[in-house]
This record gives structure tokens, sequence and C-alpha cells, in this order.
């Protein structure tokens, strides 16, 4: 049985994001070059942010339709 986690990475790496040259990881590198009083990064870490939060707009549209078609469509001859 697969956990909910591995399905929702998956769907997540087939996400098309805005900002693919920056990952979680120089997420943290940049809030850390920002306490160190790099403006700049914050404005990038922003932007990163908000496109991840779009982002969470398609992964939950996708793992909505999925729980649905699981629960409702294809669960119906389980039952």
């Amino acid at each position: 049985m697969t956990g909910a986690g591995d399905e929702m990475e998956d769907v997540g790496r087939s996400i098309e994001r805005d900002r693919p040259d920056i990952s979680g990881r120089d997420a943290v590198r940049l809030w850390h070059a920002y306490e160190r009083g790099d403006e700049d990064a914050l404005d990038t870490l922003v932007s990163y942010n908000r496109a991840d939060t779009v982002n969470l707009k398609s992964l939950l549209d996708t793992i909505t339709r999925r729980l649905h078609e699981s629960v409702f469509v294809g669960g119906t001859e389980q039952r």
C-alpha cells in the first residue's frame, strides 16, 4: 500500500513550477542570507513562496479529483 505522502510527492513533481531554479533547500539559504541583511534574498524568497502557494491550488485540485475518483467512482465496486 502506498502512503498518501508518497502520492502527494508524485503529484507535486508533476506540477510545473514558476521558479524551478529554486528548491526548498535554497529557500532556507535565502532566509539565512536575509537574516544577515541581504534584502534581495528576501525578495527572491517571497517570489518563491508566492509561486509555491499558487501551485498548492493545482495540487489541491489534482488530489481532490483523485480522491473523488477513488472513493466515489472506482470505489463503488468494492461496496
